[in-house]
């Protein structure tokens, strides 16, 4: 991959953990754009989001706790929304991510798609997630120590959900349209 926009200077996409969009030659030269999502000890892992059909999706860049909790309230894979690493390590297919994560910058993973909602509980609304694709993944990252990393939606509307109630404050949703437009 050759790098065709590095972020560094658009500090609001930086901070995103976007690294870069770039042509992605394995996938028919459409162009991605590549997260580098910190883990512990100093080590990142390498996500990716195509720019070719997405044009309505977005990114929220997600705290791990608020994220569970409204993951856990869904009651979707409960045994992982309420898991710990040992839980999150011991899935049937934690293997596979071990093994798409292991490609590096190379070959980054898709990002994971879900869904936001609020829903009344004792009179308050609070926030429910729930995944579309990329569960595994997400155990993944959280079982390596991420505690900020993005995920997609299919709308402006289920981003600016997601980002109130888990999204990380020091960055904003972006739309994969915003960042297409940064190639022309």
């Amino acid at each position: 991959m050759s790098a065709d926009l590095i972020i560094s200077e658009h500090p609001v996409l930086a901070t995103c953990g976007i690294f870069s969009i770039e042509r992605d030659y394995g996938g028919f030269g459409d162009r991605i754009c590549t997260f580098s999502v910190a883990l512990r000890d100093g080590k990142n892992a390498w996500m990716k989001m195509s720019l070719r059909h997405d044009s309505d999706k977005w990114i929220v860049i997600v705290r791990k706790r608020p994220f569970l909790d409204a993951w856990a309230r869904s009651r979707q894979e409960r045994q992982l929304s309420t898991g710990d690493e040992s839980a999150w390590r011991d899935d049937y297919k934690f293997h596979h991510a071990e093994k798409g994560f292991s490609h590096g910058r190379d070959n980054p993973v898709q990002l994971a798609w879900c869904d936001a909602h609020y829903e009344i509980d004792r009179g308050l609304p609070v926030l429910h997630t729930v995944f579309t694709d990329g569960i595994t993944r997400t155990i993944w990252l959280l079982a390596n120590g991420a505690e900020i990393f993005p995920v997609s939606v299919s709308s402006e509307k289920c981003a600016r959900l997601l980002f109130r109630g888990a999204g990380d404050r020091k960055t904003q949703p972006v739309s994969v349209a915003y960042l297409k437009s940064l190639l022309m």
